[in-house]
């Protein structure tokens, strides 16, 4: 095969892999430090017409900043438990006043709160999941975003393998995580 008809067949293949994923960041890298922090990752809300995505993909979360980070992190009971108490409704948490009301309840310094904008199987020649995760990072002293991060993915394999939701929720946490803790001088 010439290397011209190689290229041909190579570049709409690396196109469609570069589309089926977008990302955005937002960072003050020098005002995380993880050792410092004592945090709570609220329940994410879910905008997906899939059952309990927000709750899913918060456990996720919390996993991977308990895996990557060195984050003081609340369990995940006590700010249930919390939030249940104060009875708030978790389509007002995207509210940075409400987040701050909650943060204050849990004694915490920072908070991780976000949506789940996708969490399904997208219908095609194959059932390829997506999914879409929007988080923010609060400094509760400051009141300011320290990280803001989006990111949306489309899995999917070639030939016989299987990809989930669950792992490309994971894929999605893992590298939102990453970028969050990534070192500045990187």
């Amino acid at each position: 095969m010439s290397a011209s008809v190689r290229y041909l067949v190579l570049a709409p293949l690396l196109l469609m892999l570069m589309a089926c994923a977008y990302e955005q960041q937002y960072v003050r890298h020098a005002q995380i430090q993880s050792r410092a922090r004592y945090v709570a990752v609220l329940p994410m809300v879910n905008l997906s017409s899939y059952p309990h995505a927000g709750r899913i993909v918060s456990d996720i979360l919390a996993t991977e900043l308990y895996a990557q980070s060195t984050f003081q992190l609340m369990e995940e009971s006590a700010v249930i438990n919390q939030i249940r108490g104060n009875a708030l409704d978790l389509d007002d948490v995207l509210d940075k006043m409400v987040v701050m009301d909650a943060a204050n309840d849990l004694g915490v310094d920072t908070v991780i709160y976000g949506s789940v904008s996708e969490y399904r199987y997208k219908r095609g020649l194959n059932e390829d999941p997506v999914v879409g995760v929007n988080l923010r990072m609060l400094d509760v002293k400051t009141q300011k975003i320290l990280w803001a991060g989006s990111k949306s993915r489309t899995g999917g394999c070639f030939w016989f393998c299987e990809d989930s939701l669950n792992r490309l929720a994971q894929q999605v946490c893992h590298e939102l995580v990453a970028t969050m803790l990534a070192d500045e001088s990187r």
